[in-house]
């Protein structure tokens, strides 16, 4: 059978025939119709990218996904896990898990079962069929991870086991995978017992699947001192320790152990238990600084930065009001003081005469209007 084949570009028949007798040394060593073929298929596809580009034929014409090469980790056929898409090794927000399967004797969790969860996306009042909507009806594009062709597909999928939220009759395609060594139905108390099993999935794996991490919930500044507190999760087994290191301008001033109780925490992660809390106080300081606070895995040495902001303390601030001259020597002098760092206590006035102290007096006095100027400072804050 004769196959007549028109290269892109303009090739004349007597190029192609040429290239093909030339380049057809690059494909594998099969058959010579075998090799001639794929290298016009390749001259046919992608002229460019074979002739002037290393490469194999297969590459030249093999893509997915728009334009990764079809050795991608996004042309594999699964989904990416979603602590790569977001972070966190948990389902995102807007999408619920929808099943589950599992790898047996996994080296990643010690010789156990380890565990796959779909989170597939919501269909809101969309409608759909076979349990499930298009990703265009639940606002969920289809591609590569992050738009990378080495992450996995995202988006992609339109498929649900079904062990995990039955009382939802419809749902998108799976957004990303939870993978974890705790059984789904404790993570989340919806899914059933029933097992799939897929072992073609024992090396999946990622970075962010083994580092801890967390949140910082609150900074608040009292006086000099800052307070920080949030949690903090050790990407290992349940059983594994987390501290929470806390930095100010890059230099740590703490480290605490993340076991405080949090029960809101275990709430969306019940298989790492509630003491996964922590809290300090330290000092930093007048003026804007820079707080950081990161997670160690006690058990395996991997860290992560859970957040970093900018807090602002106040310094001491008041007002020289009068300075008069009483004879034989003596200057009265007036005014108020009010440092935040004693939050509501008297302030100490340092007063130099030419440069050299002459006296300290506490700022104590009643002034209420500095109170009124200064909401909760109080109105002891004058000095003579």
């Amino acid at each position: 059978m004769a196959l007549t084949m028109r290269p892109k570009g303009g090739l004349s028949k007597g190029a192609l025939d040429k290239s093909v007798s030339l380049l057809s040394r690059r494909v594998n060593r099969r058959s010579f119709m075998g090799r001639g073929a794929m290298v016009a298929s390749a001259l046919v596809a992608a002229p460019a990218t074979f002739a002037l580009r290393p490469g194999t034929a297969y590459a030249a014409v093999c893509r997915c996904n728009g334009s990764c090469p079809c050795g991608s980790l996004c042309c594999d056929g699964y989904t990416e896990m979603c602590c790569t898409l977001t972070g966190n090794n948990r389902c995102p927000d807007g999408t619920v898990v929808a099943g589950w399967w599992k790898v047996d004797g996994s080296q990643f969790c010690g010789g156990q079962a380890r565990f796959y969860m779909d989170c597939n996306a919501q269909c809101g009042g969309c409608g759909g069929s076979g349990g499930t909507c298009a990703g265009a009806c639940s606002g969920t594009p289809c591609g590569c991870g992050n738009g990378q062709c080495n992450n996995r597909k995202a988006g992609c999928t339109r498929f649900r086991y079904g062990q995990c939220h039955q009382e939802i009759p419809l749902l998108g395609p799976i957004v990303c995978r939870v993978i974890t060594c705790t059984p789904p139905w404790i993570v989340d108390p919806s899914c059933g017992t029933s097992s799939r099993t897929d072992n073609n999935t024992a090396g999946h794996d990622r970075p962010c699947l083994h580092e801890p991490f967390g949140g910082l919930d609150r900074v608040v500044v009292e006086g000099a001192d800052i307070i920080a507190s949030g949690w903090a999760i050790p990407g290992g087994p349940p059983s594994a320790t987390c501290d929470a290191v806390l930095s100010v301008d890059l230099a740590d001033v703490a480290r605490v152990a993340s076991n405080g109780d949090r029960p809101d925490v275990a709430a969306i992660y019940p298989n790492t238990g509630a003491a996964r809390g922590f809290g300090a106080r330290f000092s930093a300081g007048y003026g804007r600084r820079l707080v950081c606070v990161r997670a160690i895995d006690n058990s395996s040495g991997l860290q992560k930065f859970l957040a970093v902001t900018n807090v602002d303390i106040p310094a001491p601030t008041g007002l020289l009001e009068g300075a008069n001259a009483l004879g034989n020597g003596t200057i009265r002098v007036t005014g108020w003081a009010y440092d935040t760092a004693l939050v509501q206590g008297p302030a100490t006035v340092l007063v130099t005469v030419d440069g050299v102290e002459s006296v300290r007096v506490v700022a104590n006095l009643d002034r209420p209007d500095i109170d009124a100027a200064l909401p909760g400072a109080g109105p002891l804050h004058g000095f003579t």
